[in-house]
């Protein structure tokens, strides 16, 4: 009797000891965020498998105030908006507001605006070849799945589109004449893509869209962490206010999103 007493006393104070440790670890908040290449405000070091940049800073930083860690993965885009939409991923940093994507993303932000002019890359000395919207439907164009660009082109269905995965997909299939004239968003990125592939015969077209682009992270409605979305968007916008973001964008050297 006495041995099974001294057995149940020693049996306590193991789980006393172990089952507290093993539940905290069980329960630790992380949230699942997806980067990409998208200098030069998200880097990704291919041989590390890691990304870097002022968003990944700015959202670290405000998930730490909540008490939530990031689990950073690289994914393209296109696979972090389906992963979004079904719910297996909860953030992604710079995404664009859609009335589309407002079904099932919560938008975080914004930490400011961008001038993103829709621009058209075309060979060099053929500038002329695109002078209004309407010259688009005469060419064969190269599209980028599930990007937003602006909503006349998005939902124009007489416009001929090659739609191509990514920038590395696309800048090649330009160098092969695959199209004529290809869509761009991101300038930084589509310009890298192409020096990876040294093709320097290019320029841009005289047409371009101009518009002005919120800089926000989406958080997926179905994430199981959605209760901490006030609390979130809270931080991101205090930090926008206090003048941390700019601070952060300012130690990459890169030149912050604009918040007028």
């Amino acid at each position: 009797m006495k041995r099974l007493i001294l057995f149940k006393a020693l049996l306590g104070l193991i789980l006393g000891l172990v089952l507290p440790e093993h539940l905290l670890a069980s329960e630790e908040k992380i949230l699942l965020a997806d980067c990409r290449q998208r200098p030069p405000e998200m880097i990704v070091n291919e041989k590390a498998m890691r990304c870097s940049g002022p968003l990944l800073d700015i959202f670290d930083e405000v998930a730490k105030k909540v008490g939530f860690t990031v689990k950073w993965r690289i994914a393209p885009f296109r696979r972090s908006i389906q992963e979004l939409e079904m719910g297996t991923v909860d953030i992604i940093s710079r995404v664009i507001l859609t009335e589309k994507r407002k079904a099932f993303t919560a938008y975080l932000g914004p930490i400011g605006y961008q001038k993103k002019d829709i621009i058209f890359l075309v060979r060099e000395g053929q500038e002329n070849l695109i002078n209004t919207y309407d010259d688009l439907k005469k060419l064969r164009v190269g599209v980028k799945t599930g990007t937003a660009y602006f909503k006349q082109f998005n939902e124009d269905t007489t416009i001929e589109k090659d739609f191509q995965t990514d920038d590395n997909n696309m800048v090649k299939m330009f160098a092969a004449n695959r199209f004529d004239t290809m869509i761009v968003l991101d300038l930084p990125a589509t310009e890298k893509a192409l020096r990876d592939i040294g093709f320097y015969d290019y320029d841009y077209a005289n047409y371009r869209y101009v518009q002005k682009i919120g800089n926000y992270y989406g958080m997926s409605k179905k994430s199981k962490h959605i209760d901490v979305y006030s609390d979130l968007n809270s931080g991101i916008l205090d930090l926008v206010e206090s003048g941390k973001v700019k601070e952060i964008y300012m130690k990459y050297s890169v030149l912050p999103p604009l918040t007028d």
